[in-house]
C-alpha cells in the first residue's frame, strides 16, 4: 500500500518586514489547504525558496505548517543541502518537529558518480527514520539519473517514492514499471496530472494547488476514477493557471502574487537572489487568474 498518493501542495514561504517568517500568513494559508481537501503539504520545496533560506528560518517554517496542520495531513518537509551530513541534521530535526517524511533533493556541486549518490541517499533513508521521496529535478539540483537507477535506490529503507519534476512520461513511466506497487511516483505538476496519472503515477506534488485546491483535488479524484467525461475539463481549468509557472523561471513572487490577488493577506517579497515580482509579471498574474475565473475582471 502507498504511503502516500493524491493531491500535495508545494506552500511558499511567506516573510513578514522584517524578514523573518511571517507565522499568521502560513497559518492562514495552510487551514485553507487543509478545509480544501489537499491529500497533504510540502514545506520547503522548491517554491518553498529552501534553498536560500537559513536554517533558523527553515526550522521556524516547517515548525508552523507542522504545529497549524496538527496531523490533520501529512507534511512533508524539504531538504535541499549539499552535503550528507547537512541533509541528516535537517532531517533529524524534521523528525523531532512532527513532520510526515522528506523530499530529498540533492544539489551538485562536485562531480558524483551513481555509487555516491546512491551511498548520500541510502545514509540519510537509514538514519533519519522517516519515509522518504526522492526529488527527481534535474534541470535544478543538476543530477541526472535514469528510471532504472532512481528503481534502484526505491529498495533502499525508508525510500517510498519519488517526485519526479521532468517532462517525459515516458521515464515515469518506466520507473512506475521499474518499481513495485507499493511504491508512490509523483508528477511534479497539475499540469500533466491527466497523462501521467494514465500511465500509473499516484498524483502531484505541485505549487499551482496554493491557488486552486478544490480543483486539483476533483481532477485526481476524476482520474482515479478514471471518468474522462469529468476530467477533461478539470484539467483544462487547471492548464489554465499554467502562466503562474511559465512566467518566469524563478515564478515565486507570481505564486506569492496570485495568493495576494486572491485575497491572502501575504507580503509578495521573495529571499534574495531570487528576483522580486515585476510590473509585467504582476499584470500577467492578474490576467491569468481573470481567464482562470478566479477573479473578477
Amino acid at each position: 500500500m502507498k504511503k502516500f498518493q493524491g493531491i500535495f501542495t508545494v506552500v511558499p514561504t511567506f516573510y513578514d518586514k522584517t524578514g523573518g517568517i511571517d507565522h499568521p500568513a502560513l497559518e492562514r494559508l495552510t487551514r485553507h489547504q487543509i478545509d480544501s481537501g489537499v491529500h497533504g503539504l510540502v514545506v520547503l520545496g522548491s517554491n518553498g525558496e529552501c534553498p536560500y533560506l537559513t536554517p533558523k528560518l527553515q526550522k521556524s517554517a516547517m515548525e508552523t505548517v507542522i504545529r497549524t496542520c496538527a496531523g490533520a495531513l501529512p507534511v512533508i518537509v524539504g531538504i535541499n543541502e549539499r552535503g550528507t551530513e547537512a541533509a541528516l541534521e535537517t532531517a533529524h530535526y524534521a523528525r523531532n518537529a512532527g513532520a510526515g517524511g522528506l523530499l530529498l533533493a540533492l544539489p551538485v556541486f562536485y562531480p558524483l558518480d551513481q555509487e555516491a549518490v546512491y551511498r548520500h541517499y541510502e545514509t540519510v533513508c537509514n538514519q533519519a527514520d522517516l519515509p522518504v521521496l526522492y526529488y527527481n529535478f534535474p534541470s535544478h539540483s543538476h543530477l541526472v539519473l535514469s528510471p532504472e537507477e532512481i528503481a534502484r535506490m526505491a529498495r533502499i529503507k525508508n525510500m517510498i517514492g519519488a517526485k519526479e519534476t521532468i517532462f517525459k512520461t515516458s521515464e515515469m513511466k518506466a520507473l512506475v514499471d521499474a518499481t513495485n506497487e507499493d511504491f508512490s511516483v509523483f508528477t511534479g505538476t497539475c499540469l500533466n496530472l491527466t497523462k501521467t496519472m494514465g500511465v500509473g503515477v499516484c498524483g502531484a506534488i505541485c505549487p499551482l494547488p496554493n491557488v486552486a485546491p478544490q480543483t486539483a483535488v476533483r481532477l485526481y479524484e476524476a482520474l482515479k476514477a478514471r471518468d474522462a467525461e469529468k476530467s477533461a475539463p478539470l484539467q483544462a481549468e487547471i492548464n489554465k493557471l499554467m502562466p503562474l509557472l511559465a512566467g518566469s523561471p524563478t515564478p515565486h513572487a507570481l505564486m506569492k502574487e496570485a495568493l495576494r490577488l486572491l485575497g491572502h493577506p501575504v507580503r509578495v517579497e521573495v529571499k534574495s537572489p531570487l528576483p522580486q515580482l515585476t510590473p509585467e509579471q504582476a499584470v500577467l498574474v492578474k490576467d491569468t487568474l481573470v481567464q482562470a475565473g478566479l477573479l473578477a475582471g
